[in-house]
């Protein structure tokens, strides 16, 4: 008979139970679909050859996009032309403190060139950027939190100076809006390309311009026909910025939508709601989405936020235009909402109110007077998160920067005896 003292013992009844659920493909997934954050996720991935394949598949992705989506981590900001743009962090959990910390330490520009930000998109800014002469204007996309080997493939000069130029009785009515491929942020693809659209105006004909930019010698800039535009149909020369959503372009006008369809170049009306209004010099509307349930439009009107409704298909075809959702900012600000913030028209004296959308999310950037709120619409909560110095507010530009997605995982070469 064996002797006790030298029989192997049994493992822990709670080391047994980890072990099988570990080795389970469905409950290890299930377990890391409830890790918050993206870094979590390929920090745990880094356990083996195994657990990276189910953390990185492309559909799990999809699920834990769903359940977790990427943060906004703060904002980009310029209020002064010669000013470097800047970033503002917003309070994180102590998990993304290394990404904050790198992008704290991220300069765009430099002692010698000066940059300028068009628009920001996850995790990535379309800039230009000015060197001292004899050096040529760079424009194109930066990624803080990409590693250099991951860069975007900037704009080629040559493809620049063909989509910006006009003749000259017609005009650009913005540098450019990016695009980047919408698969990659629903099914967690790996592309580095982007769409860059402009705009151009000539008499009441509006066309668009568009290049894909994938930094090779093949890429082309596609030019949509002409459409005529109502009278006064943008409500002052700053242009507000554009959604992408199923393959269009949809811009905000006045009292109409312009969408540009990218796969026939093709252009098209939408009209708001009635009764509803682009005003002068006021961001009082922002277009949103919500997966693919079609288009949302925030709608400031006095101290509430009235949220709309409307499907599309991807052209200028769909249904009305339906309210779904009112918030009450007073409500929200509770105490600290002051009494002339109630209309928000500055010509009576009252606050500057404007709102500022955070990318696809239902969150918004509220402006008031110097102040800047975050408003999430779903929780009904608004936070206070800058605050601009006097004089600051005139031509104060924010870009909301996001977590980027999908997140990047290592290359691990386990053997398969070891990857449990």
């Amino acid at each position: 008979m064996e002797d006790e003292a030298t029989r192997p013992s049994s493992p822990p009844p709670a080391a047994s139970a980890a072990s099988s659920v570990l080795a389970d493909d469905d409950l290890l997934r299930e377990i890391l679909l409830r890790l918050a954050f993206p870094t979590t996720l390929v920090r745990a991935a880094l356990v083996s050859s195994r657990w990276l394949g189910l953390a990185s598949d492309s559909s799990f992705l999809r699920r834990f996009r769903a359940r977790n989506p990427p943060r906004l981590l703060g904002f980009y900001h310029t209020a002064r032309r010669d000013e470097q743009p800047a970033f503002v962090p917003l309070p994180q959990p102590p998990e993304l403190a290394p990404v904050l910390r790198r992008l704290g330490g991220f300069a765009l520009g430099g002692a010698d060139v000066s940059a300028v930000v068009f628009d920001c998109r996850n995790g990535r800014l379309l800039r230009a950027e000015f060197p001292p002469p004899p050096d040529e204007l760079r424009f194109g996309v930066v990624s803080p939190l990409l590693p250099p080997a991951r860069k975007p493939p900037d704009l080629p000069p040559n493809l620049h100076s063909q989509l910006h130029q006009v003749p000259n009785d017609a005009r650009v009515l913005r540098p450019g809006w990016m695009l980047l491929p919408e698969e990659e942020e629903d099914d967690g693809g790996d592309d580095l390309s982007y769409t860059l659209v402009v705009l151009i105006r000539r008499g009441r004909g509006l066309f668009a311009r568009a290049v894909l930019v994938r930094g090779e010698s093949d890429d082309q800039i596609r030019t949509s026909d002409s459409i005529e535009l109502p009278n006064h149909y943008w409500p002052n020369k700053k242009m507000n910025r554009g959604l992408l959503f199923h393959g269009s372009l949809y811009m905000l006008g006045r009292e109409h939508v312009l969408g540009l369809n990218l796969a026939s170049m093709s252009l098209f009306l939408i009209k708001l709601p009635d009764g509803v209004e682009q005003l002068e010099h006021m961001g009082n509307l922002e277009l949103l989405r919500d997966g693919d349930s079609g288009l949302y439009l925030a709608h400031l009107k006095g101290f509430q936020i009235h949220v709309w409704h409307r499907a599309t298909d991807g052209g200028g075809n769909g249904g009305d235009w339906e309210m779904v959702d009112t918030m009450s900012l007073h409500q929200s600000f509770g105490q600290v909402a002051r009494p002339d913030w109630e209309s928000g028209d500055p010509s009576l004296g009252d606050a500057l109110v404007s709102l500022r959308r955070v990318e696809d999310n239902a969150e918004l950037f509220l402006t008031i007077d110097r102040v800047i709120f975050h408003i999430h619409i779903a929780s009904r909560t608004a936070n206070k998160v800058f605050e601009m110095a006097p004089k600051e507010d005139i031509g104060f530009e924010i870009f909301p920067f996001m977590m980027i997605w999908p997140p990047t995982f290592p290359a691990l070469n386990y053997d398969d005896d070891d990857d449990q």
